[in-house]
């Protein structure tokens, strides 16, 4: 298994992730500082290898 952290606002990662099979398992609400729009959601994605 795999297990990713991928910030919610970066779009293109969170279809890349997406499009390779992994799953969405978890948020975790504003686990991320982004320097221009502060806080943001991070999700965890998961995939069984």
């Amino acid at each position: 298994m795999q297990f990713n952290l991928v910030v919610s606002t970066n779009k293109s990662a969170v279809k890349t992730w997406l499009d390779y099979g992994f799953e969405i398992i978890g948020t975790i609400p504003e686990g991320f500082y982004h320097f221009e729009q502060g806080y943001v959601d991070a999700y965890i994605f998961y995939r069984k290898l």
